[in-house]
């Protein structure tokens, strides 16, 4: 397995344990599904740019910031592949250690590093190239003065970022509705007692109406938990009625699973929806308005990049899902 360094300190927030949980068990984004109109979209966009950016005739140094699941590098080692160019030199960067180290071992990328974009372990004007989809919004503001410090001045910067009040925010804003919901109705603590209430009927070490107390505990949550899966209009709907299922089925079906291998799925899958909360609630935090997206450039600016394209990404007749910066030299 390819080696990842780590640049990062010791202080960890909600947000970044909810990341690394997530890349521990999947190498799949949380923003949006593959093989989707979105998906296809920023596929194309990515391939164009990097068509344009990525030459057999020049050495080419990138780095893919809060790189996530490596969409961009992907696409850059394809197109490398594709100019038949042996000068592409492709750096990742994540908070998140399991996110680098999944890149590092599925595209065979040496230079995977775990770090803050906010202090980034390069030297100045180390990049040609300087990528981000869906990642900087998440760091500081301030931060873009790193990203400007480590790009050549004949270099491009390019970030595709969480557009506030777009399609991809109100999808996260309503997910991130739903979960507090659910987590508010405490189904897995009434679950986790009218299962061990059960257990122990089974045992003998308690009699049937202790069982039955739990249960009458558990019926109304169950039911308002129903009711919550029909108002939902949200993809994640599916999550809920698969747990429902899983629920019930064990229930049903008591003596069949260990009490103990029931604990132990009640707590992962209530610390799954936790986790899952906390992702959408950081997706809805990091999205950034015009405002914010102006106060990326003044780095740059002061370095003397002269060209800046700002615009909005959106399917169809759809609101913008997302903002597309890029940042050039056009004297360079």
């Amino acid at each position: 397995m390819n080696e990842v360094h780590s640049n990062l300190n010791d202080s960890v927030d909600a947000s970044l344990t909810a990341w690394e949980s997530h890349w521990q068990k999947t190498n799949d984004t949380a923003a949006f599904e593959e093989s989707t109109p979105l998906h296809n979209y920023l596929q194309k966009h990515w391939s164009f740019f990097l068509k344009q950016t990525i030459s057999p005739h020049n050495d080419t140094k990138l780095v893919d910031l809060a790189c996530g699941k490596g969409t961009v590098s992907e696409l850059a080692v394809s197109q490398g592949k594709a100019a038949s160019t042996s000068s592409l030199e492709i750096h990742c960067v994540d908070a998140s250690f399991s996110a680098v180290q999944n890149i590092a071992k599925r595209l065979g990328i040496t230079a995977a590093c775990q770090a803050d974009c906010a202090s980034l372990p390069y030297q100045n004007n180390s990049f040609d190239l300087v990528v981000s989809q869906f990642g900087i919004e998440y760091a500081p503001i301030h931060s873009s003065s790193e990203f400007a410090r480590i790009l050549k001045s004949s270099g491009t910067f390019a970030a595709v970022i969480h557009c506030k009040n777009g399609a991809i925010y109100n999808d996260c804003y309503e997910k991130r509705k739903l979960f507090e919901t659910v987590l508010s109705l405490n189904l897995f603590e009434y679950a986790q007692d009218a299962f061990t209430a059960g257990y122990a009927v089974v045992a003998g070490k308690l009699p049937l109406d202790a069982f039955q107390r739990a249960d009458a505990d558990f019926a109304p949550v169950i039911e308002q938990y129903k009711q919550l899966i029909l108002s939902t209009k949200s993809e994640a709907k599916s999550i809920l009625i698969q747990v429902l299922k899983d629920i019930g089925f064990m229930y049903e079906n008591i003596e069949s699973h260990s009490e103990h291998d029931v604990s132990a799925w009640l707590a992962s899958t209530k610390l799954e929806f936790i986790n899952f909360k906390d992702r959408m609630s950081s997706m809805v935090s990091a999205a950034m308005d015009e405002e914010q997206v102006c106060q990326l450039l003044p780095p740059f600016l002061e370095k003397g990049f002269s060209h800046v394209i700002c615009e909005r990404l959106s399917l169809d007749n759809e609101p913008p899902f997302a903002w597309f910066v890029q940042i050039s030299n056009i004297n360079a």
